[in-house]
This record gives C-alpha cells, sequence and structure tokens, in this order.
C-alpha cells in the first residue's frame, strides 16, 4: 500500500477515533534505556482528527495552529497485527525554530504528533511573571566538572525551597510504540537522523553527554541519559521518551536536593527544589522512586547506570542508613493508606495521616512541593464536609501556585477555580447559620 493511502487510512481512523494499537516496552533488556518519570502537570482533552505529516496541525476552520516542519518527515508503518487493525504510522519530523531556537526532533505517531500540535505545545507564548522574576535574580546553576563524577549541576545563587531551579525542553522525544515495534537498524538510522538534524549548538550538547557502554552511538546516548514523559491522548499513545540535554547534567543523590515534573502543554521539564540549596553545592535528583530501600536502589543504580553509589546516605553509619529506610517505609506504606482511605470514604483518617506524611518526609529532607500539598489537603477536607478548612487550604495552594511561576499555568488556574466554588458555598453556608 502506498504511503499517502496508509496517511489516509491513519486520518479516517483517528477521525473515528478509532483506537491505535501500541508496541508496549523495549525490544530486549539490553536495548532499555532506563529513566525516571516525571510527574504530569496536566491530562490533555483528546484530538477528534489526526492530519497528515508534512504540515502537521489541527484540522479546524478556526485553527491555524500549523507547524511547517525543517525537513521532509520520514515515515514507517510497522505491520498491523490483524487485516481490520489500522497501521500505525511512525515519523520522524524536526523544527529548528522550537522555543525560539532551541530546536526539538520528534518521532512518534503521527496521532500524537497532531495532539502535541493541537494543545498548542508548539506555541511560544510569553512566560508568566513568576519565570520572569525568577530570570531576573540570574542563572540559579551552572555545568562544572564535579569530582569522580565528570560534569554535574551546581548551584551559582542562593535556592529557596520549592523553586524552579532549572527549565528544559526535549532535544528528542521518542515515542516507545516506536522503540518498541522498528527493527533495530530502523530505529538506530532513524534516532541519528533526529540528531542530525537538530541546530548546530543543541546536537554538539547532545553528542557531548555522558555515554554507557552500548555498541551504538544513540543508544549510547540515550541509555544514561533519557527520561520517561507521558504524551499523548488518553485512549492512544502516552509513554515517551525524551532527552532533555541540560536535565541529564543532572548527578544521581539518593538524598536528592530537587526532582521534576513534566508539563505535556509546555513540553517543558521544570527541575525544582525540595529544599533550600546553597550557592556552591551540587544540584542532585534521584534516578530511582524516593522511598526505593537502599539495596534496592543500589542493585537498580548498578544494573541499568553502571556505577555504585557512594553518596552519603548509602556510604552512612548503620543508624543513619537503618532511619532513613524507616521514614520511606513509612513514607511509602501512609501513601498508599491515605489513597485507600481517600477511595472508600475515610477522608478524616486520611487528613490525619497526611499530615504524618508530611513529618515523615520533612525528617527525611524530600518534603512534596507545598502547593501540591495544599491542593490535596483542601480536597480531602471538602470531601469531609469542612469548608472552612477547605477554604484555608485552597487559599494556600493558589497563592503557592503563583509564587511557583511554572511556564504551565494549568494547576494555577485549576486551583483558581476550586478556589473560587469552595468560597462560594462556604459563604452560602455562613450566610445560612446568621439567618
Amino acid at each position: 500500500m502506498a504511503l499517502s493511502s496508509i496517511l489516509s487510512l491513519v486520518l479516517l481512523a483517528s477521525a473515528g477515533k478509532a483506537k491505535q494499537t501500541t508496541a508496549a516496552g523495549f525490544p530486549s533488556e539490553k536495548q532499555q534505556c532506563p529513566h525516571h518519570p516525571a510527574g504530569r502537570l496536566e491530562t490533555a482533552a483528546l484530538l477528534p482528527v489526526c492530519p497528515l505529516p508534512g504540515h502537521i496541525g489541527v484540522l479546524s476552520d478556526e485553527s491555524s495552529n500549523v507547524i511547517a516542519w525543517d525537513y521532509p518527515p520520514k515515515c514507517i508503518s510497522p505491520p498491523a497485527k490483524d487485516n481490520t487493525t489500522v497501521p500505525r504510522i511512525d515519523c520522524l519530523f524536526t523544527s529548528t525554530t522550537f522555543r525560539n531556537g532551541h530546536g526539538i526532533s520528534l518521532v512518534s505517531s503521527t496521532l500524537t504528533t497532531s495532539h502535541i500540535v493541537g494543545v498548542g505545545s508548539f506555541d511560544d507564548e510569553a512566560p508568566p511573571l513568576g519565570v520572569q522574576r525568577r530570570e531576573n535574580l540570574g542563572p540559579a546553576y551552572e555545568i562544572v566538572p564535579v569530582e569522580g563524577k565528570g560534569l554535574g549541576v551546581v548551584a551559582k545563587r542562593k535556592i529557596k525551597r520549592g523553586e524552579i531551579v532549572m527549565s528544559d525542553y526535549p532535544s528528542l522525544l521518542i515515542g516507545t510504540g516506536f522503540l518498541g515495534t522498528a527493527q533495530p537498524h530502523h530505529r538506530r538510522r532513524m534516532l541519528k537522523q533526529a540528531i542530525n538534524q537538530l541546530p548546530d549548538k543543541l546536537r554538539s550538547k547532545v553528542r557531548g553527554l555522558s555515554r554507557g557502554a552500548e555498541k551504538y552511538e544513540v543508544d549510547a546516548i540515550l541509555g544514561p541519559n533519557a527520561n520517561t514523559v507521558m504524551i499523548g491522548e488518553q485512549d492512544g499513545e502516552q509513554m515517551h521518551v525524551g532527552l532533555f540535554a541540560e536535565a541529564a547534567r543532572i548527578n544521581h543523590g539518593c538524598r536528592p536536593n530537587v526532582h521534576s515534573r513534566f508539563s505535556e502543554r509546555r513540553l517543558t521539564m521544570e527541575i525544582m527544589a525540595h529544599v533550600a540549596i546553597q550557592p556552591g553545592d551540587e544540584i542532585l535528583m534521584s534516578y530511582v522512586p524516593i522511598t526505593t530501600v537502599r539495596d534496592e536502589r543500589r542493585k537498580y543504580l548498578k544494573d541499568h547506570w553502571g556505577f555504585d553509589c557512594k553518596c552519603q546516605l548509602c556510604t552512612g553509619t548503620k543508624n543513619e542508613i537503618e532511619e532513613s529506610e524507616f521514614y520511606r517505609r513509612r513514607q511509602k506504606s501512609l501513601k498508599e493508606s491515605i489513597e485507600s482511605a481517600r477511595a472508600e470514604g475515610f477522608f478524616k483518617d486520611a487528613i490525619v495521616m497526611s499530615g504524618e506524611w508530611h513529618e515523615f518526609s520533612e525528617w527525611d529532607m524530600v518534603p512534596p512541593l507545598a502547593p501540591e500539598y495544599h491542593d490535596s489537603l483542601a480536597n480531602l477536607h471538602y470531601a469531609n464536609g469542612d469548608l472552612f478548612n477547605a477554604t484555608r487550604y485552597a487559599r494556600m495552594a493558589y497563592d503557592g501556585w503563583v509564587r511557583f511561576g511554572s511556564v504551565d499555568d494549568e494547576k494555577l488556574e485549576h486551583s483558581r477555580t476550586v478556589l473560587a466554588k469552595i468560597e462560594k458555598e462556604f459563604e452560602k453556608s455562613l450566610k445560612f447559620e446568621n439567618d
């Protein structure tokens, strides 16, 4: 079947909201990219159609949201599972103007690509006021040699707890559907071309990253440097591998001082401070879930990144290690109990356990982002019928999101809506009591 015919079928299938088939996982364990998931800031709406590649955008009379790619898209189609399955088309798209000249190469299905364009991910909007204020403080970090680690990221100035330290954009964004179905030689050829099409400065930065022991260049680069991010329509391909060339320079720490969040709508990885960071301190991020116990995380780091962790927490005294293990096991247990209590309607119990969970995270020096925590408490108090405390925490959450200054204002707008709703109900209840 001609490529144009296949693309037409994809267009018709997506217009009818046909479910796309995606392959899970990678071809083999050796080819798997170890990565640490970043939190998703929001779930975007479904797109009703999937335009053809080349000039790809939303097919709508009102929409001018169309991207002109800098190179002719290169596409491959994995074999359909049966005669009734419309094959997924995976294409390489490159924009050298993305984010004011940063550039990006995207290897994903045409459906997911149209979704990304349709939600405005390629739009270069003016940064929010919070971002502008942060930029006025000057660079928060620099990339310099770190003893025993090669290059690392070090604070240039004092960084406040909860502050966004770094905002980075993907150099490469690769659907795991493509990684799981493409033949190894096709995969490597496509990804090599994806790197070659990047702007000169970004291409040099990508090729200058630390490399794993894999035989081929693209595998060696992606292996120790990639993140898993969630992108795409709810019923279609969501998991992607993102290469963020700046954030990839952040070394691992079992007791990190930063963590990451990813915005699908703005295609931005934001790195935030758990705690206050002093000038000269190395910025560290955990490559494994924070509640993973010492022996498990050391084995994972050795197996996937090839190094023996010698951080203070792994090499500390027996008492220090056991104390941290207890804190982390307790945090994990409490988080599971909170979710269970919420699901079963025991909101008062969930509120009490949330406070305990917060204390343990503070003791282990990995507290949550304040506005997220306050959002959760506002929802729990509201569900428990306590409008006074629901209003109190909703206001704290909204103020926190304002100060946070993310490039993605989705959380801020959601918090504003929730606060307005709760305040209205609270005022109504007070008026009823006074009548």
